[in-house]
């Protein structure tokens, strides 16, 4: 895209700014919380943008991901005849809402994903940037899983701090979507082998994409790569880091 593009990466654990001109990524800055995130971390936000000269300038297009694991697609027609809070509660239960309930449109998939999202991250970003786009960051993974080489299966993993994002494309069709907990990368392997054989789709040719959120530490990527590589069943996956994946992304909902 023409113009400057400022795309930001929000989850529980650290806040990631990408500068985006004419398809350049010309800057990238984060924070991390040292508590889980709240109100309270609005005063290190505005910090860190007061005192970063590359992102004190007017943007073309500012939008938001936000990575929260409870995240559920459902097909507009389900939509059409319900609403989102009653929809969410029904996947994860009445106690389990702490924040306001939201959802995108996935148009290419005519789904729509419903998750929750503090209030004060909408009211902190909109004064700060009026004509932000603040959506889920399973929707722009999602897009962006289909944006490009969708035919072949494509496996895309999203990892944060304790649990990761996994969806499986195929055929130009999305064929899992998920979130699991881990503790090491052993369990990121478990969960995805699992899903695999689930689906019957093992010794296939494709990619197997894995992506670092905000704060996560490069090593769980090296021990990935190196035990992914001996599990016969996968070998026929490539597997690739792309760099800046979300905020380039984001490009796709504006």
């Amino acid at each position: 895209m023409k113009g400057t593009h400022l795309a930001i990466q929000l989850a529980d654990n650290a806040i990631q700014f990408v500068v985006i001109q004419n398809d350049f990524v010309s800057h990238t800055s984060q924070i991390k919380f040292e508590d889980s995130i709240g109100s309270n971390q609005k005063e290190p936000i505005e910090n860190h943008i007061k005192n970063t000269s590359q992102l004190n300038h007017e943007f073309d297009e500012v939008t938001l991901s936000w990575s929260f694991k409870r995240s559920t697609l459902v097909p507009n027609s389900i939509f059409a005849d319900s609403n989102a809070k009653d929809i969410y509660e029904l996947c994860y239960g009445k106690d389990s809402l702490e924040h306001d309930i939201d959802y995108n449109r996935i148009s290419e998939l005519s789904v729509i994903n419903i998750y929750e999202i503090p209030v004060w991250i909408k009211r902190f970003f909109v004064i700060k940037y009026p004509r932000i786009v603040i959506q889920h960051e399973g929707s722009h993974v999602i897009r962006m899983s289909l944006n490009t080489e969708a035919f072949k299966l494509k496996s895309t993993a999203i990892l944060y701090k304790g649990y990761f994002l996994f969806s499986i494309v195929k055929h130009n069709n999305l064929e899992f979507y998920s979130f699991f907990d881990y503790q090491n990368h052993e369990d990121i392997i478990y969960h995805m082998l699992f899903t695999f054989h689930q689906k019957e789709m093992t010794n296939e040719n494709g990619t197997m994409e894995f992506i670092l959120g905000p704060g996560i530490n490069s090593d769980v990527l090296t021990n990935l790569k190196t035990d992914l590589e001996r599990i016969s069943d996968l070998k026929k996956l490539k597997i690739v880091t792309p760099k800046h994946y979300i905020a380039k992304s984001q490009l796709l909902c504006v």
